[in-house]
């Protein structure tokens, strides 16, 4: 992984980490008022952060972290 990214956020990259974000939890029947969405959320930004921009790559690796978690 690289370098933390330390720059803004632009509606481009916030809309791209929504849609894995609510893929994710549509993949893993995470209910909107689980406890389970904050971490899927810091999940998905720390990675992004860390230069997963593909957005089927970040999903894969959302979903691959999560599935470590069982």
């Amino acid at each position: 992984m690289t370098k933390w990214r330390n720059e803004p956020m632009l509606p481009d990259h916030v809309e791209l980490c929504q849609r894995v974000f609510d893929a994710a939890r549509i993949a893993r029947n995470i209910t909107p008022d689980s406890d389970a969405n904050d971490p899927v959320a810091a999940l998905v930004l720390t990675l992004y952060r860390h230069g997963v921009w593909e957005e089927d790559e970040l999903l894969r690796r959302v979903l691959g972290a999560l599935d470590e978690k069982h």
